[in-house]
């Protein structure tokens, strides 16, 4: 029986000998598993829960000394640990808690043993977790015993934290608790605190107890105490910040404790710890120019900005000698790369960070450095897989100045190189998307535009996808880029009619060019069909070759194109270029008569969608007519439902006459609203000046913009409508007399 209010689950004297830390049975770890499997291996980056030995800086060793200590193999750090194991930890931490650590103190004071876990108290622990497992007790004794659980952990956390099954209840028991006993956990610990971090079980701990330290950040009667228990444990771990970078499972932990201490919100904790190339890939690849590199600053609510600032400060400052090192390993890069990463937009900090890890001393100069000394070591480590990616996101957050210094100075001349190699190439990716300025897209395309043959055949079409998006995005060397992609995949053999054909196809057709055939039911290349995304949104005078190439394709190839998802996309944006309303009619009635087909794909239904806004209104109801007839199939799928509803087929179906007078109203609508927003913005060139609505250069409207305005209600309308005829008058009114600013 539970014993709520009380400290035990029964007298511990009356209990028998139940399981001990060296014997416990695995299988109920097993069983009941433990939460969030996926965001830190358990299997194989260390194959051993005792935690590194701190006296022996792991990642002084040679490289394949550091695999078998932080690798795959799990090597290195011994057996699972067993009664009466030893680690190194640092008790000294304790002392003196309210001024920093020197570096002095990343060394261990003395060795301490790791007891066993006494019968007792294991078998003690199992009934807790039985509790738990059954579900046996409600919401109001849960804290309860939480509570009391904890409270019997006091002295013996680091041995209950890196048991193997005890460690799972004791997960439980941090994340069900409240405040104030989570608060004295941590105290009780804060000694041990690193050596849980590094330790397989013990890490699992340690991360559930700080993510259940963030719930508690919003309120401000707490925030004093957590801010002490942060203090603290910011301390103990820059430390020994070495040694916990270069873990597999303290660099877990570690990086949750940063986005703690910045304030990161839960439900983006997992953006730091996994890195979603194809979302990479989309942002570099966007040809808005109003792209960011996907980590601007951020101001999240709860952080401690000061204690992030001095426990990223100290942290490195304690590990510099090792910085070296640190940079070249993944677990070590993974933990500067978040750092970085979260202090986007603080210029100041930047500035000391880059400099630190691009190996220069600490100074209050680093902002005037010339980097061009450091190009030979640097273009040599980008051999190094994380220290490429670090180099990344170095690339992407840098201030303008200093982005642009590494341009003109480390990386000159060396970007060909760079971009040939299979790491480095991301590195200079990410620079060509990070470019703002027009001398910096010069110096790129000096370098690159050449060589825009040899990278597709090397195989580095990222770099030329990132190029082409780049160009849009700063409107330069568009004709150019266009001109470089066309020569580099067409020959005096071929028709230039293939070109298109060759970049849906790329990888496939640069492996196999001379004898290359269009293949049937093959998935399109991801990067090829980008490509032609950033191409279709060039001025038409720039793609009138990759029009005529898309429009020559047979009827069964353009229907492939729309099945597959990147061809789909390749679709929608030719249908969004700046291409003829009659080109865009060949491939309307290339697609007619399959639709239904389309629309059951995913993918297919917004190409569908796309087809229906672009096309007349006779096209419109073909289209509509086509749904209808796999309106039961259509209706089944998620995204089917949504374009039936979309598109009106139920009263299309009911009543067509009244779909036809809505979709004439419509049409009528937009007309109007496209004669009042062109006159608007190009009776007077720069009429946006006085304007506080139309604040955009002298262009068409793009009829995207034009079906937005019709979501609107009807009152929203019509006020838009009266405004638009103000701007019209004050247009006519100052056209006569222009003002100094427009001669």
């Amino acid at each position: 029986m539970v014993c709520v209010g009380s400290k035990a689950i029964g007298p511990k004297g009356s209990r028998q000998n139940g399981l001990i830390d060296g014997g416990s049975d695995d299988s109920s770890h097993k069983k009941r598993g433990r939460k969030d499997k996926g965001e830190k291996p358990r299997k194989g980056g260390h194959g051993s829960s005792k935690g590194p030995s701190v006296g022996k800086p792991q990642h002084g060793k040679d490289k394949k000394q550091r695999r078998g200590d932080d690798g795959k193999k799990g090597k290195g750090r011994g057996k699972d640990h067993g009664s009466g194991s030893s680690v190194v930890m640092n008790p000294g931490n304790l002392r003196n808690q309210d001024a920093l650590p020197s570096s002095s103190t990343t060394k261990p004071v003395q060795n301490v043993l790791r007891k066993r876990v006494d019968p007792e108290t294991a078998k003690y622990f199992m009934e807790i977790s039985n509790l738990f497992d059954n579900k046996e007790i409600d919401l109001d004794e849960r804290s309860t015993i939480c509570a009391n659980a904890l409270e019997e952990t006091r002295g013996k956390e680091l041995e209950l934290a890196t048991d193997a099954v005890i460690s799972h209840t004791l997960q439980v028991l941090v994340e069900g608790c409240e405040l104030e006993q989570l608060c004295t956990f941590f105290r009780n610990c804060i000694g041990s605190f690193p050596v849980i971090a590094m330790d397989k079980n013990g890490s699992h701990v340690a991360e559930a107890a700080l993510k259940s330290l963030a719930t508690h950040l919003a309120d401000e009667t707490s925030k004093t105490m957590i801010e002490e228990i942060l203090n603290k444990i910011c301390k103990v771990i820059a430390a020994d910040a070495a040694n916990v970078m270069s873990s597999c499972y303290g660099s877990h932990v570690l990086r949750t404790l940063l986005c703690l201490c910045k304030g990161v919100p839960l439900e983006s904790l997992q953006d730091f710890h996994t890195t979603k190339r194809s979302a990479v890939l989309a942002e570099r690849l966007s040809c808005s120019t109003n792209q960011s590199s996907g980590h601007g600053p951020k101001n999240f609510e709860n952080g401690l900005s000061d204690m992030f600032k001095s426990f990223v400060r100290e942290m490195l400052h304690n590990a510099k000698a090792d910085i070296a090192t640190l940079r070249v390993d993944k677990n070590s890069s993974l933990v500067l790369q978040t750092a970085l990463k979260l202090s986007s937009g603080d210029d100041n900090e930047l500035y000391h960070l880059i400099s630190i890890l691009i190996g220069y001393d600490e100074d209050g100069t680093v902002e005037k450095r010339d980097y061009s000394d450091k190009k030979e070591e640097i273009v040599t480590l980008l051999e190094e897989s994380a220290y490429s990616h670090l180099l990344e996101v170095i690339v992407e957050v840098a201030p303008e100045e200093l982005r642009n210094g590494m341009l003109v100075g480390t990386l000159k001349g060396a970007l060909f190189a760079i971009s040939s190699h299979h790491c480095g190439n991301y590195v200079v990716q990410a620079l060509i998307s990070s470019a703002k300025t027009s001398d910096q897209m010069n110096q790129i395309w000096e370098e690159l535009g050449p060589k825009i043959k040899e990278l597709l055949e090397l195989g580095k079409t990222g770099v030329v996808a990132s190029i082409l998006a780049a160009c849009q995005r700063l409107e330069i060397y568009r004709l150019e880029s266009s001109q470089a992609l066309s020569a580099a995949l067409s020959s005096d053999s071929e028709s230039p009619d293939s070109i298109v054909a060759h970049i849906l196809f790329l990888e496939n057709y640069l492996r196999e060019r001379s004898y290359w055939k269009w293949p049937l039911g093959a998935k399109m290349s991801v990067l090829g069909c980008l490509m032609l995304q950033s191409i279709f949104q060039y001025p038409h005078q720039y793609i009138r070759p990759y029009v005529a190439s898309l429009l020559a394709l047979e009827d069964g190839q353009v229907i492939q194109i729309s099945k597959d998802s990147g061809g789909s996309r390749v679709l929608e944006a030719f249908l969004g270029s700046s291409a003829t309303a009659k080109r865009k009619f060949k491939v309307f009635g290339k697609l007619q008569g399959h639709y239904g087909e389309i629309a059951m794909n995913p993918s297919g239904s917004f190409l569908v969608e796309k087809c229906f806004t672009a096309s007349n209104f006779s096209h419109k109801e073909a289209i509509v007519a086509e749904l209808l007839a796999v309106q039961s199939e259509l209706s089944k799928t998620r995204h089917g439902f949504h374009l039936l509803k979309k598109l009106d087929v139920d009263r299309y179906a009911r009543r067509p006459e009244q779909w036809r007078a809505s979709q004439t109203s419509k049409e009528t609508t937009l007309r109007q609203f496209e004669v009042e927003l062109v006159l608007t913005v190009n009776l007077l060139p720069k009429i946006s000046k006085t304007s506080s609505f139309l604040k955009v250069p002298r262009r068409s409207i793009s009829r995207r913009s034009l079906t937005k305005l019709l979501r609107m209600p009807a009152s929203g309308q019509q006020n838009l409508r009266r405004r638009l005829q103000r701007e019209n008058q004050a247009a006519r009114n100052l056209q006569g007399k222009a003002p100094a600013w427009h001669s």
